[in-house]
């Protein structure tokens, strides 16, 4: 019987080992890759339609930065917008310092800038902001009006204010910062008489009004009614309590009652509202020492001084903590720096001849001593002059007269301001005229000195009253 014998190359093949699978993250690892290397392989198969998408992506990422920064840059100027209208100028000024890095010649941005800046005392400021709109983009209504409400605020009632009045009584939108406007310049002039009457008929037109309020508050202040005007800021609290100004004022007049207890509340929200702000942070060391917190006071006043080293009232601060802890020297060395940055500072100067009295220092005590003797007597005369204002606030020589013992006190911009309010009164006083003749030489600037010195020469001099 014949054997089959099986053909090897015909046999069927023996069944080997499964494929072994991937693992599912290996996998998914690999569609990864690819997917990020698509684009250089596309790059490398068609280089010229890589560069054009290249190109258009870029574009476009631009073009989303770009209208990102300015959707950001607006989105800060509608709430500076906000925050000048309810008074708010520390917040005002964090917004608008956002706005003027992407849109510093934004026409809105210019005008509320120069706004808050004349709120804050920064006339100069005020007027230069108001220029550059002026260069950029032409003479318009808004600019007149600012202008207007500048000069007003500055002491320039007299010039500015039948265009103000006349917005007010027209009931146009602009009255309210022409009523503004107006009761701060009086304030300024000390002119209370005419400046209570428009904050009661403002409070009449407009009852709560905060703004309103704040101005009543300051002329109780000015007119030494400090616990009314205590109870005015509490008022304008209770309606507006992010209002910082007003917040503020009220913890001074806590401190000068000395109620320490009630001006630390306030002054532990506003070292977080105003971090920046060197009032507030001395204002809190002053509250600790009346709670009787001395180590925690002495703590905030060393982070002052590193804060703020050059701050006239941190620095006699700190003289007046090292005179009690028996070092003279230098309670000295901080003294003699803070009389020298605010030579008008009564109590400052007072703490300073103390020390050196301890410093056996008489000669330069006794110049300190004819120094304050000048000042009280120039503080007593401050109060005839504005006695006199109530009665006669038109008169240039009185204008003129402040506009000198500010100076003498070191007040430079407060003695530029009077003397400005003189010539606003009679632009041909001649004592103003000399004196602004003497500034301008001094300060470099011999067109103006000149200016001011033929006008001097052409008008007769009036007596100071």
């Amino acid at each position: 019987m014949n054997e089959v014998v099986a053909n090897p190359s015909t046999a069927p093949l023996a069944p080997g080992p499964a494929p072994i699978a991937e693992p599912g993250h290996l996998t998914r690892w690999r569609r990864v890759i690819r997917i990020a290397m698509a684009p250089a392989s596309f790059a490398r198969r068609r280089p010229g339609r890589a560069a054009a998408v290249s190109v258009v992506l870029i574009l476009i990422g631009f073009g989303l930065t770009f209208a990102g920064r300015f959707l950001w840059a607006y989105h800060h100027m509608l709430a500076a917008r906000t925050a000048v209208e309810l008074g708010h100028n520390a917040v005002a000024i964090r917004h608008l310092h956002a706005c003027q890095t992407v849109l510093p010649d934004e026409p809105e941005v210019l005008l509320l800038s120069a706004r808050v800046a004349w709120r804050t005392g920064s006339w100069a400021e005020a007027e230069s902001l108001l220029d550059r709109y002026w260069n950029l983009h032409g003479e318009d209504d808004s600019l007149v009006l600012e202008r207007l409400v500048l000069r007003a605020a500055h002491g320039g009632v007299e010039a500015a204010g039948p265009l103000l009045l006349a917005r007010i009584e027209n009931d146009d939108p602009s009255a309210a910062i022409a009523r503004e406007a107006l009761a701060t310049g009086l304030l300024f002039r000390f002119r209370w008489q005419e400046a209570g009457r428009l904050i009661d008929r403002w409070l009449e037109h407009t009852p709560g009004q905060i703004t309103a309020q704040l101005l009543r508050g300051k002329l109780q202040e000015q007119r030494q009614h400090a616990s009314e005007a205590i109870l005015t800021y509490k008022r304008i609290l209770e309606a507006d309590p992010e209002h910082d100004e007003a917040r503020m004022r009220l913890t001074t007049l806590l401190l000068q009652f000395n109620q320490g207890d009630d001006a630390a509340a306030h002054l532990d929200y506003l070292r977080h509202r105003l971090p920046k702000h060197p009032e507030v942070h001395l204002q809190w060391v002053r509250a600790l020492e009346l709670q009787g917190r001395t180590g925690e006071a002495r703590a905030a006043l060393d982070e002052c001084l590193l804060v703020f080293p050059e701050h006239a009232g941190i620095l006699a601060e700190r003289g007046k903590a090292a005179t009690q802890e028996g070092d003279t020297q230098l309670a000295e060395e901080f003294l003699a720096r803070a009389t020298r940055r605010d030579p008008g500072n009564v109590a400052t100067l007072y703490q300073y001849v103390l020390v050196l009295g301890r410093n056996q220092k008489p000669d330069e005590a006794g110049r300190v001593l004819v120094a304050i003797r000048q000042l009280e007597a120039d503080n007593e005369r401050i109060g005839v002059l504005i006695r006199l204002l109530q009665t006669t606030p038109n008169d240039p020589a009185i204008a003129h007269e402040i506009g000198m013992i500010s100076a003498r006190a070191g007040q430079k911009a407060e003695a530029l301001r009077w003397f400005q309010s003189a010539l606003q009164l009679d632009p041909n006083y001649a004592p103003t005229h000399r004196v602004l003749a003497g500034y301008y030489q001094q300060s470099g600037d011999p067109i103006l000195a000149a200016r001011h010195r033929a006008m001097a020469m052409g008008a007769p001099a009036r007596p100071t009253p």
